[in-house]
């Protein structure tokens, strides 16, 4: 018997509690299954014992992509209100409560399952905040405490401690075999995991921002193989799941930290499935057979900031004691403050920390990586070229910056991105995006400054083909005219839509998207009152507040609100 523990994540801190929580549970026990929400079939839900469910809030209140499908299936109305009648469930939900919208997606899915039937384990959802003076462990802590408490007073696990016991060694998901020469490969796994990405070769990766400008902005073309043409088709507002890689420097800093030898990065392995529960690895990234090399490469995240998970686990396979204590206290709720000094603030990486432990790094197990370290996450961009059958465009703004560490910091996968070259093959696959688009004749008003631009250039792309006649309004905003306003020679040779820009740095008073939308209250009302719906794309700051502000003023608040929830104003934002 074992519970089930289910995760909603965007950026990885759901799926990091989770693997906390089913190591936890080993030492008290009690076996686990960890599932991201979308992995997991809704229909065996009823035959489960206890679940614990561990969701984040994107967006503006959004539900995270590798949820939203099992949520809409928990949402209807065919399951009955005795669907979970038999099951034992909680929600911690993951949030920040400077947003609007705070736990959003936790305090529906609490409620949604109480509609449900399941016998509830704690009197809400528990919700962690970022702002609460020791972070997410305000909530996680008590919650978890509670948890385990209510599942043993359950009686259904007979095995189960009360307490933790240190004596159990932590089972790895995964483990190396090293392959011997002469050994013939195996034939590969009927079940190819995600095996619905596929490698797309690079046709070209052009900057689209002036050399003088500080922000280094690519517009990189994919073509699409032949054979995968079918199964790669999409539509305006769709998004391309990319997997990138580690930066050559950053691998580099591992390596050295960890002291591998040339013989051990190139002698040949297999990973393989430690444990009934886990999924298989992703072979198609690196290879049923492969290398120490590749998996630094391409599999383990080494550009993150390390969360607390990493120096939890440091510490408790540290042999070092002046180590062992200091990985402790950065590990330890009362220590965020210092962990938050140590890595966050200056954005030091994995590879980097690794550093700063030698004598920890340097007598790790291979299999502790898979507990340590996270997996390099796909990263989702908005697709922005007309859908096409044989090629795929991304708008990427290459994130690199000063901190008070000596290297530049860089971004994972802008990074990767922007030092593609031509004939490079990347990994991909395509999901739905968050907007719903209407019929292509039916009017739009559409909101997108920097990069945020790019799933309308997928739409009006798509509309100056079939339906040049329709009505589209488009405000861009960027710095300066001749620096950053992408596609500016294509807005013109459109006919349905009319391209507003707004350019912060070109004139004495800044200037942004909200300002002429103000200009143009008078245009946007006709709209709206015509039947327009809006879509907001772009940086979750100040931006989609002002924007919802400026529609509040021209329609009235409560307009704004009912539109928001029947969908006629749609948001697309990230952090």
């Amino acid at each position: 018997m074992s519970i089930l523990i289910l995760y909603g994540s965007e950026t990885g801190t759901a799926q990091d509690l989770a693997e906390s929580l089913r190591r936890e549970a080993q030492m008290r026990h009690l076996a686990a299954r960890v599932f991201e929400l979308d992995e997991y079939d809704v229909g065996n839900l009823p035959s489960e014992d206890v679940i614990l469910f561990v969701v984040s809030t994107t967006g503006q209140g959004e539900m995270p992509p590798n949820m939203r499908k099992t949520w809409k299936s928990l949402l209807r109305k065919s399951l009955g209100t005795d669907f979970l009648r038999n099951t034992h469930c909680t929600v911690l939900g993951l949030g920040d409560s400077s947003y609007q919208k705070y736990n959003f997606a936790g305090k529906k899915l609490f409620r949604r399952l109480a509609q449900l039937g399941a016998k509830m384990m704690t009197k809400g959802a528990f919700l962690a905040d970022d702002q609460h003076e020791i972070g997410i462990d305000g909530a996680f802590i008590p919650w978890k405490q509670e948890i385990w408490t209510g599942i043993r007073d359950l009686g259904i696990f007979e095995k189960m401690s009360e307490q933790i016991d240190p004596d159990v060694e932590i089972q790895t998901k995964y483990r190396i075999v090293t392959v011997e020469k002469g050994v013939e490969e195996e034939s590969e796994d009927a079940e190819f995991s995600e095996s619905d990405y596929k490698a797309l070769r690079v046709a070209s990766n052009v900057r689209v921002t002036s050399e003088a400008h500080f922000q280094d902005t690519r517009l990189v073309k994919f073509e699409i193989p032949a054979e995968s043409r079918i199964p790669m088709t999409y539509l305006p507002g769709d998004v391309l799941m990319v997997r990138p890689y580690n930066p050559e420097e950053t691998v580099k800093i591992a390596i050295e930290a960890l002291g591998y030898s040339e013989e051990m990065l190139h002698r040949t392995l297999k990973v393989v499935k430690n444990d009934q529960f886990s999924k298989n690895p992703p072979y198609f990234l690196f290879g049923h057979r492969t290398t120490l090399l590749t998996l630094l490469q391409r599999y383990f995240d080494l550009q993150q900031i390390p969360k607390r998970s990493f120096f939890e686990m440091m510490a408790y396979y540290s042999k070092d004691p002046s180590e062992k204590e200091r990985l402790r206290e950065l590990s330890s709720p009362e220590g965020l403050d210092d962990l938050l000094d140590y890595a966050n603030r200056c954005r030091r990486t994995t590879a980097e920390t690794f550093r700063d432990f030698p004598a920890t790094s340097k007598n790790l197990g291979l299999n502790h990586l898979f507990e340590i370290l996270t997996v390099i996450r796909p990263r989702a961009f908005s697709i922005a070229s007309a859908p096409s059958g044989s090629h795929v465009e991304l708008l990427v703004a290459k994130v690199e910056y000063k901190s008070r560490m000596a290297d530049r910091r860089r971004g994972l996968c802008s990074t990767f991105i922007a030092r593609l070259k031509e004939g490079d093959e990347v990994f991909c696959k395509i999901r739905a995006g968050t907007f719903r688009f209407p019929t292509p004749d039916a009017p739009v008003i559409c909101i997108g400054p920097g990069t945020g631009v790019a799933p309308f250039r997928s739409l009006f792309g798509q509309r100056s083909q079939i339906s040049p006649n329709s009505t589209g309004f488009l405000f861009f905003g960027c710095r300066g005219e001749h620096d950053d306003f992408y596609f500016s020679e294509e807005w013109n040779k459109m006919e349905c839509v009319e391209v507003v820009a707004a350019f912060s740095r070109d004139t004495e008073k800044k200037v942004y998207v909200q300002h002429k939308m103000g200009e143009r209250a008078r245009d946007i009302k006709k709209m709206l009152d015509s039947g327009a719906s809006v879509f907001i794309a772009g940086s979750s700051g100040d931006m989609p507040k002002a924007v919802a502000s400026v529609l509040a003023q021209i329609q009235g608040g409560e307009w704004t609100k009912k539109a928001e929830e029947t969908g006629r104003i749609q948001y697309e934002t990230w952090s």
